[in-house]
This record gives structure tokens, C-alpha cells and sequence, in this order.
């Protein structure tokens, strides 16, 4: 069983411990938060155990599940990761490119696993998308959401931009070698609406459209390849095919997913977290791949504010 602990006195923190609790495969030894009084409301609301002091909570605990602001991961995280502590993490794993970079090397050294929650790759027909996606030429990924995650007052968007790239590499399965991209302000004073183009090693080509609002339009992931296009919704995970049927019309075929039971996205990113630190599968690729992806959406911002940001390569 695995000891854990939680950073964060929150909705989320809720959430989560709610479920740690429920699993076998856990123990919930308890949080922390910056501030006492909300600490103190959170433990007695969630009968929970508070540690006023982060480093208590560390060596008690065998992994930590950090779910306060992007801002403060890099300070939780390696602090967890010095200690020999995995991580499991909510959203980025920082908002600056020099701090994610460090994060993944004191991973890679100290040998633990940073998990950073993704619900889309959890979802089942998300695999059945996977399987059935080959050798795509070209894919192209829409999405328009209102609650993104802020970089700075100039972008809304990065959030949105990095969860879709690291989307698209996990489908394609290949290194990204060149970026193009434009945005515009079209409902707001900032930059609300992003075309990204991203080249593939392997060739794919990848077109993505990302905005900040509603408009009515859904959004969908779709890939192209040989004979076929294979589309999915990424809001319902419906799945359709684009193929030519015995009398060479084009026509479109649902594809059903055997398991068409509700799941628990959540509960299926923590089982996974717990795989792979009880089987001592260590993730290091994966963390570097996280970076990788990091990368890439600083490189978008960057065309589009070449002043906002200080220099990605680093």
C-alpha cells in the first residue's frame, strides 16, 4: 500500500482524498495547505489529519498529490522529490519552462515517478482512437473552451495550447521538429484564438485550432491516413470513420467501444500512478516527454509574443 499525501485544501483536495480513500491501493495519511485556518476548516469538514509543516507530511508519506496553484509546484514538487517522493501533479509542471526543466531532471535522478494529471488520455474511447490510428498523414485537433489556464495577462490560452500538444504527441507517437503559429483577439482585448501547425518527425502533419470562448462549434480530434479519416468528439469521445464503402461512396461508420460501461477518469489516472510505483516503473520518458511537450507550447507563445517570455531553450 501506498502512503499519501495531499498539498492543497481545496474542491479538488476533496475530491481526491475522497477517492484515495476508497482505494486499496492507497493509505491517506493526510495534507497540508499554506494557511492554517483554512486548513484547519478543511481537516474537520473531511475528517481529515492536518500538517502544519510540509517536511512532517513528506516523511510520512511515500508519494504526494500536489493540488495547489501551477505557481507553487516547482517549490512542492522538488522539495517531494529530494525527499524521494513520487508526485502526482494537477496541470503543468510549472508554468516556467527553467523550473519544469529542473523537475524532470531531479525526477530522472532521484528516480521517482511525476504524474501529472491528463483525463483526456484516460478516457476509453481515447484508446480505441490510439489503436485505430496508425499512420496518420495529417490530424487535425479543434477545441474552444472558456476555463483555460493563464500564462500571463497578453495569453489565455497556453493551458489549452500545452494539454492539446501533449494530446497530439501521445496519439502520434513522434517528436515534434517544427512549429508555425498565429493568433488573433477576437472576442476579447487579449489573445483569444490560436492556429498552430506542428511537423512531425515521423511526417505527420498536425493542424491545431485552440480559442479561448464559445462558439458553438464542437470540438474534435481527426486523423487522416491511408484510405481513411477517423474523427472523435472531445467532449462526448464519439468515434466515427470516413471510408469508402463497395460501391466507392464515402460514408461514415461509428465505431462502438466494447467497454460502454462510465468511468472513473480519475480513479483510473491514480490506479496508474500506483501501477507504476508499486511494479517500479519508472516513468523518466514520460517526465521528459512532459518537458518536451512544455517546450513546444512556449514556443508557440513565443511567436505570437516574442517580448512576454524569456528564452525557452534553456
Amino acid at each position: 500500500m501506498i502512503k499519501i499525501g495531499i498539498i492543497g485544501a481545496n474542491e479538488l483536495g476533496k475530491r481526491h482524498a475522497a477517492q484515495f480513500i476508497q482505494m486499496d491501493e492507497f493509505e491517506l495519511v493526510g495534507f497540508y495547505d499554506h494557511s492554517p485556518i483554512i486548513a484547519s476548516t478543511f481537516a474537520k469538514e473531511n475528517n481529515l489529519t492536518y500538517f502544519n509543516d510540509l517536511n512532517s507530511l513528506l516523511d510520512n508519506v511515500d508519494a504526494i498529490d500536489i493540488l495547489s496553484p501551477v505557481g507553487t509546484h516547482f517549490r512542492y514538487a522538488s522539495q517531494a522529490i529530494r525527499k524521494s517522493k513520487h508526485v502526482l501533479l494537477n496541470g503543468l509542471l510549472s508554468e516556467d519552462i527553467r523550473e519544469a526543466k529542473q523537475l524532470s531532471e531531479l525526477a530522472i535522478e532521484g528516480n521517482v515517478n511525476i504524474r501529472i494529471l491528463h483525463e483526456d488520455k484516460f478516457q476509453p474511447n481515447l484508446k480505441v482512437f490510439k489503436r485505430l490510428v496508425k499512420k496518420p498523414n495529417y490530424v487535425e485537433l479543434k477545441r474552444y473552451q472558456n476555463k483555460v489556464l493563464t500564462l500571463s495577462n497578453d495569453s489565455m490560452i497556453f493551458g489549452m495550447i500545452h494539454s492539446d500538444i501533449d494530446l497530439l504527441t501521445h496519439i502520434i507517437g513522434s517528436n515534434i521538429k517544427r512549429v508555425v503559429a498565429n493568433g488573433a483577439s477576437v472576442f476579447n482585448s487579449h489573445t483569444d484564438f490560436m492556429n498552430v501547425r506542428l511537423d512531425f518527425e515521423n511526417g505527420c502533419v498536425a493542424n491545431m485550432i485552440c480559442g479561448n470562448f464559445q462558439n458553438g462549434e464542437n470540438s474534435y480530434i481527426k486523423a487522416y491516413q491511408k484510405g481513411e479519416c477517423i474523427s472523435m468528439g472531445l467532449h462526448d469521445f464519439e468515434i466515427t470513420k470516413l471510408i469508402r464503402d463497395e460501391n466507392d461512396e464515402m460514408v461514415h461508420q461509428d465505431v462502438v467501444s466494447k467497454n460502454t460501461k462510465k468511468q472513473n477518469i480519475v480513479k483510473l489516472e491514480m490506479e496508474y500512478f500506483a501501477q507504476s510505483i508499486l511494479s517500479k516503473q519508472k516513468m523518466t520518458q514520460e517526465t521528459h516527454q512532459y518537458y518536451q511537450n512544455l517546450r513546444v507550447a512556449y514556443q508557440v507563445i513565443e511567436k505570437i509574443y516574442p517580448s512576454t517570455l524569456f528564452d525557452y531553450k534553456g
